[in-house]
């Protein structure tokens, strides 16, 4: 087929070369080959100016064939080795033209058979671009100021720049980049919306063989290959979702330059696997999420531990026709340095795998911590006055109920996240686009029915899913398209634009709340994984539509959300792990402005460890991080960011943000404890020296702790009880709140005055104490010395609220509290449950008749 010499040009360019070098070359070859062109771009003419057509050279085999770029004789003996000679590429291409086999993807319309067509040309003609081990010796690769190291890094520029829009990698991207071209095995930690998946992408576009991808989500691969499909990047996902079976025959047969794939099938896909490896060649394994490889990790997934299988089935030693073992990369925004270590022993990498390390610090997140009681739905009101303000002077100021109208481009991935130029292009047709101007024109007559259709729907048959299906699963790439002219708004627009997202711990919060946000006349909607798969798509894609406002969800919504105008996230109870928080945290401000990250708690309660199918070892785990969550919302004094960015094994620069709510509102006052910390921790030495003298070991009720119910179980002496004695003897401290006692408690036990008595159970605070020698060399009872400390939350919020009961047994049972006391009064008034009789027709009937046979008297 005859191009014209511009047609010749964006056509090299867009396999990711120089727009000189192109022009260079089409000029050198007179525009008639494209063949000639790139072989031209390829021999380095353009350096020295000698040039000869592939048809008049002697054999395509030769390694004259390469110039000054020649492989070494030990490597050309090898028939075995995929892509001998880049002239043997090229005319498999136009073998494949004439045969008419074209790139096997979604047929759409003629227009997208013929992009789809010269996507295979596309894919198959960037395999020469990557100078691979087949064409470089190994010390040429690995020397990061040669020629080859150079050049494969000028390619990555030219490709971001053409494909993706971007100037330039990052650090840690050209670091993560460097270990893969060195064969290397890599380990990437980096934040959310950094760009970790241009790490595995990349490499595809530069070898043209596959990159396979391990992911968790369905959902998630969905999202990843349509926004591939933009860039010119033909990929699919292969799992339980995947209702299409020749999709998977199609990706082993390299038809695709990504397979996504769920960690279920890519254990049943190793023999297939290591043919495509024989056949076309496989770049690289990416294991994207891989805290859910490790038991240690805040979402273990059993399944994500059997990848080992990889290392042991993909390495040299096994398969004769790999120089190399297939580099395995394995990637996550959020790992302790113990989840760290455990995923490199769980995947059986190397002892020479390298760590990719970035900062954890996003200084666009805004930390805070507020009190309200979750578990009410009094407290709805005024826990989300703000976001009903915020959305209603939204409205107002547009002057129409219309859901947010994106200012962004579809280009929400990771590598769009750069300071650099982005390319915007639109991905539906005219008739899509008229769909969705005709839906947003129904919705705005009627925001508040469009909200009330994302609630459930008792009529709906309820499934206990993970994910959701999809209804396609192969994606090729689309052509770019021309931009459309959207309104630049003004500056209090862009201040009320974005998103937000609740997350909740229960799936019956998620619906609560969004039928409340949604009865104040917001466009709210709930998600989590009991409710329909077609109502977590349409949520899923209204979400990314910006037709919705808030998303009310558990963590079922959540990993790998790529949406840069998320202004808000908001975590409605206690959390189970700082991991956990942080990911989902991070989906905030992935455009770089600022974004509020609120954490609502009860502080005056601890929190409790949800369900789960755990080991000991998890559960003891499970507790641990759940304290951590616990002190986390307790700290008054310390930067959040510091807190959080530390716990993850980093080193914080500096002291503060400057962006939380500890750091702009500043510390509590200090205060001077060490009376009550004399007094408290006298009680609890006098009560062990008590035990301790007593010859006969007498058990704990003989000392007082026979009158409380939970003591008579443990046999233990709980903090509570300390309280008590404590009030016995100083009239003092009386009316001191239990919260207070319990937060000097937690201080003591981090200063290692007094210890938990039992270390068998993990607790998420102090139960049942001890003191320790630290603890009675420093609480001198004679000394006058000050002890000053930041109280916590729990104190703080001791001190605000308003004792007007002279007793405590009132207040402990509920009643002081204007909702339970409501609650408990109205309860009194209801008339008594009538009994039912039992039916004696049924079975159930029956057997209750024989064991309780007075329920069956008339």
């Amino acid at each position: 087929m005859d191009l014209s010499s511009d047609q010749l040009v964006m056509k090299i360019v867009e396999m990711g070369f120089e727009k000189l070098d192109a022009l260079e070359a089409v000029k050198a070859v007179g525009g008639k080959s494209c063949d000639d062109a790139v072989e031209y771009i390829l021999k380095g003419n353009h350096r020295t100016g000698g040039f000869k057509p592939a048809s008049l050279l002697c054999s395509s085999g030769s390694n004259k064939i390469l110039g000054k770029r020649a492989m070494p004789s030990s490597f050309s003996s090898s028939e075995s080795k995929r892509q001998s000679s880049l002239l043997d590429h090229f005319r498999s291409v136009n073998q494949n033209k004439k045969k008419g086999d074209t790139f096997g993807t979604v047929e759409v319309d003629s227009q997208l058979e013929t992009v789809s067509e010269h996507s295979e040309e596309v894919r198959k003609s960037l395999a020469p671009v990557f100078m691979e081990s087949s064409c470089f010796p190994e010390g040429q690769l690995l020397n990061g100021c040669s020629e080859a190291s150079s050049s494969w890094e000028k390619r990555v520029n030219s490709i971001l720049r053409n494909r993706f829009g971007i100037s330039s990698l990052r650090s840690f991207q050209r670091e993560a980049l460097s270990t893969w071209v060195a064969h290397k095995d890599c380990l990437v930690l980096a934040a959310t919306g950094s760009g970790k998946s241009l790490c595995f992408q990349i490499p595809a576009l530069l070898t043209g063989k596959v990159v396979v991808v391990i992911s968790p989500l369905i959902s998630l691969m969905h999202d990843q290959c349509l926004k591939l499909s933009r860039h010119k990047v033909s990929a699919c996902f292969l799992g339980s979702g995947q209702l299409d079976n020749c999709i998977e025959e199609k990706a082993m047969q390299g038809m695709y330059q990504i397979i996504y794939v769920c960690p279920e099938t890519v254990v049943r896909l190793i023999k297939p696997l290591q043919k495509l490896a024989k056949t076309h060649g496989i770049a690289l394994f990416a294991i994207d999420e891989a805290h859910c490889v490790s038991k240690w990790g805040h979402d273990f997934r059993p399944h994500y531990r059997k990848l080992s299988v990889l290392r042991e089935n993909f390495c040299a030693s096994n398969l004769e026709f790999l120089e190399y073992d297939v580099p395995i990369m394995a990637l996550t925004a959020t790992a302790t340095v113990n989840v760290q270590e455990d995923i490199l022993e769980s995947l059986h990498l190397s002892k020479e795998t390298k760590i990719v390390l970035t900062s954890f610090f996003r200084p666009n997140l805004q930390f805070s911590v507020k009190h309200s009681r979750t578990k009410f739905a009094s407290s709805y009101a005024k826990d989300f006055q703000n976001l009903v303000d915020l959305y209603s002077e939204k409205k107002n100021s547009t002057g129409k109920k219309l859901a947010v109208i994106s200012r962004e481009s579809e280009e929400q991935t990771d590598f769009g996240s750069h300071d650099s130029e982005n390319i915007h292009e639109t991905d539906y047709d005219e008739d899509e686009e008229d769909q969705e101007n005709s839906l947003a024109k129904k919705n705005s007559s009627n925001g508040k029915e469009l909200s009330e259709a994302y609630l459930e729907d008792e009529t709906d048959i309820f499934q206990s899913v993970d994910d959701w299906d999809v209804a396609c699963g192969e994606f090729c790439a689309m052509p770019s398209c021309e931009l459309l002219e959207i309104p630049v708004p003004s500056e209090k627009q862009k201040d009320l634009e974005g998103l937000t997202i609740i997350y909740v711990p229960t799936r019956k919060e998620s619906v609560n709340i969004a039928k409340y946000l949604c009865g104040v006349g917001l466009k709210a909607a709930a998600y989590n994984a009991s409710l329909p798969k077609k109502h977590l798509r349409q949520v899923h894609q209204d979400f990314h539509d910006n037709k919705l406002q808030v998303v009310v969800a558990t963590i079922a919504f959540g990993m790998g959300i790529d949406k840069k105008n998320v202004r808000k996230i908001i975590h409605y109870g206690w959390l189970q792990s700082l991991e956990a928080y942080y990911q989902e945290a991070g989906r905030a401000g992935r455009d770089g402005e600022l974004a509020e990250c609120v954490l609502y708690a009860d502080l005056s309660r601890a929190p409790t460890l949800l369900p789960s199918r755990r080991s000991k070892e998890q559960t003891e785990q499970a507790y641990k991080m759940l304290s951590d969550c616990f002190r986390y919302g307790m700290n008054t004094s310390q930067c959040r960011a510091k807190i959080l960015v530390e716990y993850f094994g980093e080193e914080f620069s500096s002291k503060k943000c400057n962006s939380c709510d500890v750091c702009t509102e500043g510390p509590p006052e200090l205060v001077d404890v060490r009376e009550e910390a004399n007094l408290l921790f006298q009680v609890i030495t006098a009560f062990h020296l008590q035990v301790d003298n007593d010859s006969e070991h007498a058990p704990y009720e003989d000392y007082g702790l026979g009158n409380s119910k939970q003591n008579k179980l443990s046999h233990k002496p709980n903090l509570l009880f300390f309280i008590s004695k404590l009030r016995e003897q100083c009239e003092k401290f009386k009316e001191t709140d239990c919260l207070w006692w319990k937060g000097l408690a937690r201080i003591m036990e981090a200063e290692g005055y007094i210890k938990e008595m039992d270390n068998k159970d993990r607790r998420v605070e102090i139960k049942f104490i001890q003191p320790t020698e630290k603890g009675k060399k420093q609480l001198d009872f004679q000394d006058d010395k000050p002890l000053y400390v930041y109280p916590e939350a729990d104190m703080l919020l001791s001190l605000k609220q308003d004792r007007t009961y002279s007793g405590f047994s009132e207040w402990g049972k509920g009643w002081a509290d204007p909702e339970i006391r409501r609650q408990r009064l109205e309860r009194r008034e209801r008339k008594p449950r009538r009994e039912r009789k039992p039916r004696k027709k049924r079975t159930r009937g029956r057997s209750s008749t024989k064991l309780h046979p007075w329920r069956s008297k008339e």
